[in-house]
This record gives C-alpha cells, structure tokens and sequence, in this order.
C-alpha cells in the first residue's frame, strides 16, 4: 500500500526535494522505488547523507542509487556507486551483477561478465546474474556459453518469460530456427511484454521453412497497441514501407531513437535476408552496427549475421 501511494504521489508531482526530506524513513523508499529514478536517486541520496546506515546497509542503499543512476543513462556515476558499495559490503553479489549491467551498457562485456561471474560466486542460485552474463556472452559471440547460461537461469526460478526469450533468441542467431520457436513461443503465452518476439518467431519459422505469415498475422493483432515496434510488424506484414519505418523509429530522446533505428535495420535486414537479398541485408544490418547502441540484442545479432554473409 505504502509503494502504491507514493508511486501515486510521485506521478502526480506531489515530491519535491523539500517533500522528500520530510519523510524520515528514506532507505525504505529508497529500496521499495517510486516508479521515478529522478526520484529513487533523492532518496537514497537522502539516506546515505544521514549517516545512519553503515556496512551492507549502505551498500545496497549505494546499488540502489546506482541502477537508479544507470537507467537514467549515468553510467559513470553508477559504477562509482557500485564500486563504493563493493568497498562497504565486498560480498554484495547486487553490487557485483549491477556493476556487470553499466559496464554491459557501456559495451564493455569483458567486464561486464567479470562481474557476473563474482555474483554467482557469492551467490551460486542468482538468476538474475545468470541471465545478465548470457547476454554480454551472445555480444561476444559466446553462443554455446550464453545458451548454459539461460538454462541456469530459467532452471533457478519456477518463472522466467526472459530466460526463455533469450535462449530462444540464441538459439535463433545459432543457426538452431526449430529450436528457437518454441521458446519465444513459451514466453509469448505467458502474455510476456516483449512485442519483438513475434519478429524472431516469424524470422525463425522462415528460416525452419516455413511461411510464418499466418502466425505472424495473428499475434501482431494480440500484441499491437500503436507504439513502437508496431511499424516493424507491419512492414513484416507488408503494409508499411521501409522508409516508413525509419521514420516511425524518430524520438526525442536519443537513445531511444538509437534502440529503435538499431531494432529496425537489423529485423529489416533480416527479412531481406530471408527474402534472398543479401546487398539489402548487408546494408541494414550495417546501419545495426555502426549506431552503436551496445545495449541493444539486436546490434549483437547484426554482428553475427555480417560474419556469415558471403564477401
């Protein structure tokens, strides 16, 4: 109940700074979240500036800080929160695997995989880390390791949609398209909010020699909601222009319209793949590369696909 009204208070802009100060127990909003990073940042701050907490307590209060700091794009700042929180508590597997996402974010996925390994030594059961390492694996090219990992994943919890998205979406870019559909399919059933999978089912079964388009159809009306990847699906569909797209990818914030452009030219590229154009597939899958967006799934299987493209 308390989570539920200060995400309504925060949405409704009812939390200055001034507000924020009068509430004495800063460290538990700062754990539970607001639903604002701006927000969860002011009150960890709040909490790690009245010396109250000392040890582990500080340091997940600094994780805390830390991811809310990542997922505004402050990747410095987040991994000087994680490196002070693994000074005060050097066993907070937290720290370790949210340190492994900012420097994942930053493409630096040799990093990125040392800290997940340090997690998962603290804490061999840690889903989370699992999952995370297998994606900076599939940016190295690490196939068969990434697809370990989602299995360790997916077997650590009785639920997990995004360890079966994945290992289906590595199991695709390994060449495995049969294997690979059932999987996104799985994660699909569970109503799991990840619109893109219905392009990796489709790709798959086209690549298993199938002709996809029914179930493509299908889920594209279960799925769509009028925003972003809905332009995608259509031109999946044939109703949308591939410049259409393109321009259905624009955003004001930059590294949004990065995502999106990187998500277009790599499916684009993979449907004219698939379709036998493979000038029209290097070109896209190009652009995937070249707007570095190293966070993005797709930038990785754009890498991969060029490396099996004929010269």
């Amino acid at each position: 109940m308390r989570r539920a009204i200060l995400l309504f208070l925060a949405g409704a802009g009812f939390f200055s700074y001034p507000a924020a100060a009068q509430i004495k127990d800063h460290a538990t909003v700062c754990f539970a979240g607001t639903g604002k990073f701006e927000l969860d940042i002011t009150f960890c701050s709040l909490a790690i500036q009245s010396r109250e907490h000392q040890g582990p307590s500080l340091a997940t209060i600094l994780a805390h800080r830390g991811r809310a700091r990542m997922e505004l794009g402050d990747l410095t700042g987040a991994v000087a929160d994680f490196d002070t929180a693994l000074t005060h508590n050097p066993a907070s597997a937290l720290a370790c695997n949210e340190r492994g996402r900012a420097r994942h974010k930053a493409g630096d996925n040799g990093s990125a995989i040392a800290d997940y390994d340090a997690a998962l030594a603290l804490n061999p059961h840690y889903g989370g880390a699992y999952r995370n390492r297998g994606i900076a694996r599939i940016h190295r090219g690490r196939l068969a390791d990434a697809l370990a990992d989602f299995d360790a994943a997916a077997a650590s919890v009785s639920y997990d949609p995004a360890s079966l998205i994945l290992r289906g979406i590595a199991r695709y870019l390994d060449g495995d398209f049969d294997a690979a559909v059932p999987d996104l399919s799985a994660a699909m059933s569970h109503a799991y909010p990840y619109p893109e999978a219905v392009l990796w089912i489709y790709l798959a079964e086209r690549r298993a020699g199938r002709n996809g388009k029914t179930g493509l159809f299908n889920h594209a009306k279960t799925m769509s909601d009028g925003n972003w990847p809905d332009a995608l699906i259509e031109a999946f569909l044939g109703e949308r222009s591939v410049q259409s797209v393109l321009q259905g990818a624009k955003h004001p914030r930059d590294d949004i319209r990065r995502r999106r452009l990187t998500q277009a030219h790599f499916y684009l590229g993979e449907l004219a793949l698939v379709n036998g154009e493979t000038a029209e597939a290097r070109r896209h899958l190009r652009a995937a590369v070249e707007l570095d967006h190293f966070e993005a799934i797709e930038r990785a299987g754009a890498k991969l696909s060029l490396q099996r493209l004929p010269r």
